[in-house]
C-alpha cells in the first residue's frame, strides 16, 4: 500500500509539473497564440473523431446486417494504418512531450515506464484512434447484440496492441535517430514511405484499368500475410464468434494479445537501456585528427558582401545534409507523376495550368523551412546576435539561400512538365513567374516576422521535434491559401477577358507592392532581432 501511494504522489507531481509548465507559458503572448492554434485543431481532431466514429459504426453495422463479415479487416486495417502513420507522417501538428527530461527525477525503472507510455500515449493519432474503434465496436454490437461481449474483448486487445505498437515504434525512431549513420538511414526510408504515399494514387489509378480478375488474384497472394497480422486476426476473430467458432476466436484475439505482448517487450528493452544510461549520441567517437585537413575557401557570391555569401553557403551545406530539404527537391517531380497519372480526373482539359500549380506546391513545402528559419541554428543564434554583423544581412542571406532552392525546385518541375506533358506556354510561364514574384517576397516577410517572435528549435536527432510551432504552421497554411486565392481570382479576371495576359499584369503590380513591403521588413530586422533576442535565445538554445 505504501508503494502504491509512493507512485500516485510521484505521477501526481509529473502531472502537477505538465500543468504548471503549461499555465505558465500562457503568460507570454506567443504561449497564447499556440493555445489558440491548439484549441482550433482540438476541433478539427473533435470534428474527425465524432465524424470517423459515426462512418466507422455505419460500416460495421452494414457489414452485420449484410452478413459481409469478409470485409470487415478492411476499417481494422484503415484505423490501424491511421494509428501508426499519421505520428510519422504528419507531426506538424503532434505535440510531443520529452519524457526523457524525467530521468533527472529519482523515479524507479517500472514508474518511468509507465510514464512513457502514458505521457506518450496522449496524441492526436490516439484519440482519433480510440474513437474511430469505439464507433465500429459500437456499429457491430447493434448490428448483433450478440457480439457486444466478444467484440468488446478483441476491440479491447486490437486497442492495447496499437497502443503498445505506436509506444514501441515511438522509442525506437527515436533511438535510431539520434545517432548520425541510422538518423540518414531513417530519413532515407521515411523519405520513401511519404512519395510512396504520394505516388499509391497514379499507381492505383493505373491498376484499376485492368481485368477484375487479374486484380482479385494479385490480391489474394496477399490474403494469407494480412490474415495472420493483428488487424486480420481482430477480424477474423470477431467473424469466428458470428459463425459460433468460438475457440477459433479466441486463439486468435489472443495472438493479437500476444502481439501487444511483443511490442510491450520491445518498447522494454529501449527504454530499459536508457534509463541505465545508454547515450547512442555521445558514445560516437569524433574526429579530432584535423590537423592534415585542408583549409577550404568560403564562396564569394558577385555582387553580394562576405557576409551575406558565407550565411549563404552555410545554409546551403545545411540543406544538402538535410532530409526534408531533400524531399522538397523530389517532391516537384512527384507532384508531376502525380498529375500525369490522374490527368484525365483531375486536370481535364486544363493541363496547361499543371506548371503553376506545381510551382504553388513547390513554395508550399517550404513553409516549415521559411516560417522557422532560426530553428536549425539552434545555439548558433548566438553568434548572429553577438556578430558585428547587421542582422538583415543574416536574414537576407537566408532568404537568397530559399530564394536559390525555389529557383531549383521550379527549375525541375519545369523539365519534369516539359518531359511528361509539354513545354508549357510563355504566357504560362509568365503567369508562373508574376505569381512567385507576387508570392515569395510575402512569404520571406512573414516567414522572417514569425522566426523572430514564434522561433522553435529544430531537433532532427529526435522524433516529433522537427517542425515549427502550432502558431506558425496555422498562419502560414492560412498564408499559402490566401495566396493562391489571390492568383486564382487573377486567372478568374483573365478568363472574363479572355486574355491571360490580364492575369500577369495583376499579378506584376502586386509583385511590386509585396516586394517594397519585404524590403521595409527587412531593413527593421536589426530593431526586431534586438527586441526579441531573449526570446530567440531562450527557444533555441535549450537542451
Amino acid at each position: 500500500m505504501a508503494g502504491l501511494r509512493a507512485w500516485r504522489a510521484q505521477l501526481g507531481a509529473i502531472f502537477f509539473l505538465r500543468w504548471r509548465l503549461f499555465a505558465n507559458s500562457l503568460r507570454s503572448v506567443r504561449g497564447r497564440l499556440n493555445l489558440v492554434s491548439r484549441s482550433l485543431v482540438a476541433l478539427l481532431v473533435a470534428g474527425a473523431c465524432v465524424g470517423g466514429a459515426i462512418a466507422a459504426g455505419v460500416a460495421g453495422w452494414g457489414l452485420i446486417r449484410e452478413s459481409k463479415l469478409e470485409w470487415l479487416a478492411l476499417p481494422f486495417w484503415l484505423i490501424f494504418l491511421f494509428w501508426q502513420l499519421f505520428p510519422i507522417m504528419a507531426t506538424a501538428f503532434t505535440y510531443n512531450v520529452d519524457t526523457s527530461a524525467l530521468l533527472r527525477f529519482p523515479l524507479s525503472y517500472a514508474e518511468y515506464f509507465l510514464v512513457r507510455l502514458v505521457l506518450g500515449a496522449l496524441d492526436i493519432a490516439t484519440a482519433l484512434g480510440l474513437s474511430w474503434s469505439l464507433g465500429l465496436l459500437i456499429g457491430l454490437c447493434a448490428g448483433d447484440f450478440h457480439l457486444a461481449g466478444w467484440a468488446l474483448l478483441v476491440f479491447a486487445c486490437f486497442i492495447s496492441f496499437n497502443l503498445l505498437f505506436a509506444r514501441m515504434v515511438f522509442v525506437w525512431l527515436e533511438h535510431w535517430l539520434s545517432s548520425r549513420r541510422s538518423k540518414e538511414v531513417m530519413g532515407v526510408a521515411l523519405l520513401l514511405m511519404m512519395i510512396g504515399f504520394q505516388v499509391a494514387g497514379p499507381v492505383l489509378e493505373r491498376y484499376s484499368k485492368e481485368p477484375a480478375s487479374s486484380r482479385f488474384h494479385a490480391a489474394a497472394k496477399f490474403l494469407p500475410i494480412e490474415s495472420a497480422l493483428p488487424p486480420g486476426l481482430a477480424a477474423a476473430s470477431v467473424g469466428d464468434a458470428e459463425k459460433g467458432r468460438s475457440l477459433a476466436g479466441l486463439v486468435r484475439a489472443a495472438m493479437v494479445l500476444a502481439y501487444a505482448a511483443a511490442a510491450l517487450w520491445l518498447a522494454h528493452l529501449r527504454l530499459h537501456d536508457q534509463y541505465r544510461g545508454e547515450n547512442p549520441a555521445g558514445a560516437q567517437k569524433a574526429r579530432t585528427d584535423t590537423a592534415g585537413a585542408a583549409v577550404r575557401r568560403g564562396w564569394k557570391l558577385p555582387v553580394f558582401s562576405a557576409a551575406i555569401s558565407a550565411v549563404f553557403e552555410k545554409e546551403l551545406r545545411y540543406f544538402s545534409r538535410s532530409g526534408p530539404m531533400l524531399f522538397t527537391l523530389i517532391m516537384p517531380v512527384i507532384m508531376v507523376f502525380i498529375l500525369w497519372g490522374g490527368r484525365r480526373a483531375l486536370m481535364g482539359q486544363q493541363q496547361g495550368f499543371v506548371f503553376p500549380v506545381g510551382a504553388a506546391y513547390c513554395l508550399l513545402v517550404m513553409t516549415n523551412i521559411l516560417y522557422n528559419s532560426f530553428g536549425g541554428d539552434g545555439g548558433g543564434i548566438q553568434f548572429y546576435l553577438f556578430s558585428p554583423i547587421p542582422f538583415r544581412q543574416i536574414t537576407a542571406a537566408k532568404n537568397l539561400a530559399h530564394l536559390f532552392v525555389l529557383g531549383l525546385n521550379v527549375s525541375i518541375l519545369w523539365m519534369g512538365v516539359s518531359v511528361i506533358f509539354h513545354p508549357p506556354r510563355l504566357r504560362v510561364v509568365a503567369l508562373t513567374f508574376a505569381w512567385l514574384l507576387f508570392a515569395a517576397p510575402v512569404n520571406f516577410a512573414l516567414g522572417n516576422l514569425l522566426s523572430v517572435y514564434s522561433p522553435k528549435r529544430i531537433e532532427y536527432s529526435t522524433f516529433g521535434r522537427q517542425r515549427a510551432s502550432e502558431t506558425t504552421i496555422l498562419v502560414s497554411l492560412g498564408v499559402q491559401l490566401a495566396l493562391i486565392a489571390v492568383g486564382a481570382l487573377a486567372i478568374y479576371i483573365a478568363h472574363l477577358h479572355r486574355n491571360l495576359w490580364v492575369a500577369v499584369l495583376i499579378l506584376g503590380l502586386l509583385a511590386i507592392g509585396s516586394l517594397g513591403a519585404y524590403i521595409v521588413l527587412l531593413t527593421r530586422m536589426d530593431r526586431l532581432a534586438l527586441e526579441r533576442r531573449e526570446v530567440l535565445t531562450g527557444e533555441l538554445c535549450h537542451a
